[in-house]
């Protein structure tokens, strides 16, 4: 039962050819466990092409390629989350039409904008973290990422008949503790720098939070696209930060 879990959330979260034949929505919920590990195995996958690609390329052309890469293998599904919700926290509007513009599948300006500095910022991070362990790294940050997903998860829906509702009534109550056991181990063999890490995670997850319900009472699909990659990119900014003090 636990492999067709796994393969739901990766078929879910990435582009990897997992899906399994049978796909509900409390098949979905249980799968819920699983995020932070096909986070893992997303992240691990980009630490090996980066790898590969210094290889062959200079450490800025690698920080590109590695990003493109972690993109593509995740099917874009968080980018796209966090477009629409820089669409719709940053107009001038009520809670109800910041979700209409939320759903309109056209991108404004704040989406550009916002998608532009997310990735010059996740390329900028690989290009400074060039040569450090991202077989530790990069696993860690995607998997707090999808970590953090069944954190925020808890918070009230702001669409009863979205896709974040319909996880939040099939997750099962223990998946956030379960689903913590292999970033927390993750992060013990880092050291004091993985707990850093972790806890760089934790006040981005409740920072996007507060500002969701702050913008339009609750949480929907977007809202945890939108967790997923700022929590990645803080991730790699703390690691920055330790890099740059000589603390790694």
């Amino acid at each position: 039962m636990f492999i067709r879990q796994i393969f739901t959330a990766l078929a879910f979260l990435t582009i990897l050819p997992a899906r399994t034949a049978e796909w509900s929505e409390e098949e979905f919920g249980k799968s819920s466990v699983w995020f932070p590990l096909a986070g893992a195995i997303l992240g691990l996958a980009a630490a090996g092409f980066s790898w590969l690609a210094r290889q062959f390329f200079p450490h800025s052309t690698t920080a590109v390629l590695t990003v493109i890469f972690w993109v593509v293998l995740s099917g874009g599904l968080h980018l796209d989350g966090f477009s629409d919700c820089c669409d719709g926290f940053f107009a001038s509007a009520a809670p109800e039409k910041r979700l209409q513009i939320m759903k309109d599948p056209r991108h404004g300006t704040f989406a550009v904008l916002g998608l532009v500095l997310l990735l010059c910022c996740k390329m900028a991070c690989l290009a400074d973290l060039s040569g450090q362990n991202h077989f530790l790294l990069f696993p860690l940050a995607a998997s707090l990422g999808r970590l953090g997903i069944l954190a925020i998860i808890r918070l009230p829906v702001a669409n009863p008949n979205g896709m974040a509702a319909a996880l939040k009534n099939n997750v099962p109550p223990c998946a956030f503790w379960v689903g913590a056991i292999l970033p927390a181990l993750i992060a013990l063999s880092l050291g004091w720098n993985g707990l850093i890490l972790m806890v760089a995670a934790c006040l981005t997850v409740f920072a996007v939070s507060r500002l969701a319900l702050a913008k339009i009472h609750g949480i929907n699909g977007d809202v945890l696209g939108m967790s997923v990659e700022l929590t990645e990119t803080a991730v790699l900014l703390a690691a920055c930060l330790l890099v740059s003090n000589g603390m790694q």
